[in-house]
């Protein structure tokens, strides 16, 4: 293939996200708020505390594709790109030796592995294992492969490799700018042969077996439905460390359980979303860091677009603009996470940088959004023929309006406190809001059906103009109905747009869309924390969607204990 120029693109960063504090029952370490990493030595073990076991042993499957099972199949694959604490993407050199845009048109994509890269088996890892993870998530190649996502795989139009394997070479249908956000789990072409053809080893063989091979610093020693997990290093691992010896995981339900377990040192390690008493529970274990950090996943409010009620325009305007964000934020992560503002965009987190160019901007204050305005929304709602009677609106027809079903995870604290004060500002115009507390095997389904009227949920954002599209593109797997011709059109315009500032612009014009429509409203950066023994260093709080096991290989037991 002829190179005709050389294209290096700029990696995704932004501002530093992530703050920590140690404690040993009071003064705060400033070492710790740095993320260095720090010098560990080799031999130990820790035992993670999880909420929930692993039953689908294909993380890239679409019901394997969920945070806890992500973050803990994690250190046993290969991944071409990383997020490090500061949210900036980099590329893992244990892996390749280069990644890069080498023609634009057709854009065509160049991996290099390095030579030392292998599976656990001593199989070599290459081409024909990005051979295989692309087809099983292109639609057109593996029609019946339940994959979580199928966006760009199904772009690339042809992948061959060298001679050897070890240079892989992609060519795309048209430009895709999230290209480094594929192939972030590869799975193993030479376990999948033993497997079947390409349905059944994907939605069978990877699904319903505990992976044998590792293509990452660890690999699984053992696993007890319902109790644990273990992993040990990796004995072909190609990189620097592991430096433990030992990494078990422990399924505990309720991060306060979790923290009694640590405590008692059951485990050394939580890591989870904090609340008001759980952050203070952590403060109060002796010898403990603990880290708290804001991630590029972000609550929202959402609204229905479709159906008798929700489809008026101005009744969704009324509610968005009697909506105190605010007020919401301050009520929940103000009490115990101070440092992490109030979102006013849904496309990019605060001080967030795309190929150093500032993305982030405040797009939801000059559409008069989520401030509390009571009076501006009575307005809105006078001037679409809506009247308040006693206390309850009335619709232009002369009916009350009904009351409006607000779904939230009735396991989340966060969910669920944001649905009351939600409930308690609508009042304010006259409308009754019932909760809908689901359980999680309930909540996913009524979120894609669109089994409510406005819900609360999470977005992450680490697939750039993806991440947009999955929930609000015409017909897309979580678009619950929304359908908006100009978004579709921004969102198509900025997947393929390779140049960064004229990407945010696409974004943000998006995001304006969106908010107009009410179909979105931002509230916070998802808090993380994470809670250990201080003599344990390299344990950070990731703001990607994969969490805090990105860097496993650095975890270990400190050279100078105390120092974390």
């Amino acid at each position: 293939m002829t190179r005709t120029r050389r294209i290096s693109l700029v990696a995704a960063a932004a501002a530093l996200l992530t703050t920590a504090a140690c404690t040993s029952a009071g003064p705060t370490d400033e070492e710790a708020s740095d993320n260095e990493v720090q010098e560990v030595t080799d031999g130990g073990e820790i035992t993670i505390a999880a909420t929930s076991d692993i039953t689908d042993w294909n993380p890239i499957s679409a019901n394997g594709d969920t945070t806890g099972q992500r973050q803990q199949q994690w250190p046993l694959y290969p991944h071409p790109f990383l997020t490090n604490p500061d949210t900036s993407v980099v590329m893992n050199e244990a892996l390749l030796k280069s990644a890069d845009v080498v023609e634009e048109d057709p854009m065509t994509v160049e991996y290099v592995l390095q030579d030392e890269a292998q599976w656990s088996d001593g199989t070599p890892i290459s081409a024909d294992d990005f051979i295989y993870t692309q087809a099983v998530q292109d639609p057109e190649q593996c029609e019946d492969c339940l994959a979580a996502f199928t966006e760009g795989y199904s772009d690339i139009e042809s992948v061959e490799g060298s001679d050897d394997g070890k240079t892989i070479t992609m060519v795309y249908s048209e430009p895709f700018s999230e290209w480094r956000s594929l192939f972030n789990y590869i799975l193993p072409a030479h376990v999948a042969d033993e497997y079947g053809d390409l349905a059944t080893s994907f939605n069978e063989g990877f699904v319903e077996n505990v992976p044998e091979v590792s293509g990452g610093p660890y690999m699984v020693d053992n696993h007890t439905k319902g109790i644990s997990m273990t992993m040990v290093p990796n004995p072909k691992w190609y990189g620097e460390g592991p430096h433990l010896e030992k990494i078990t995981t422990r399924y505990i339900t309720g991060e306060s359980e979790q923290l009694t377990a640590l405590q008692s040192g059951e485990v050394q390690l939580v890591y989870d979303t904090p609340t008001v008493d759980t952050k203070e529970q952590a403060e109060q274990l002796p010898n403990m860091t603990v880290r708290t950090g804001s991630t590029l996943t972000y609550y929202h409010l959402g609204m229905k677009t479709t159906g008798e009620t929700m489809s008026d325009e101005p009744l969704r305007k009324a509610i968005a603009t009697a909506f105190d964000l605010s007020d919401m934020r301050e009520r929940t992560i103000g009490q115990f996470a101070e440092d992490v503002p109030q979102m006013k965009s849904s496309v990019y987190v605060p001080d967030q940088k795309i190929g150093g160019e500032e993305a982030y901007q405040d797009n939801l204050s000059d559409l008069g959004i989520g401030a509390g305005d009571v009076d501006k929304a009575k307005k809105i709602l006078e001037d679409a023929g809506y009247e308040i009677k006693k206390d309850k609106l009335i619709q232009p027809d002369g009916k009350p309006l009904r009351d409006l079903n607000f779904l939230t995870l009735g396991t989340d604290v966060l969910r669920m406190e944001l649905a009351q004060i939600a409930q308690q500002q609508l009042l304010k115009i006259g409308i009754t809001v019932n909760i809908d507390a689901a359980d999680g095997a309930q909540y996913s389904p009524a979120l894609r059906d669109g089994d409510f009227d406005i819900m609360a949920t999470g977005t992450a954002l680490d697939l750039g103009p993806l991440s947009m599209q999955q929930w609000y593109g015409t017909d897309a797997p979580r678009s619950f109905g929304y359908s908006n011709e100009k978004a579709d059109e921004l969102m198509a315009s900025a997947s393929s747009e390779l140049d960064p500032k004229k990407q945010i612009e696409l974004m943000n014009e998006l995001d304006r869309v969106l908010l107009d429509d009410g179909v979105v409203l931002p509230l916070f950066g998802t808090p993380m924390m994470a809670v250990y023994p201080q003599e344990f260093g390299n344990i950070f709080i990731n703001p990607s969607k994969y969490g805090t096991t990105m860097n496993v290989e650095q975890w270990g037991q400190l050279a100078e204990p105390g120092a974390s």
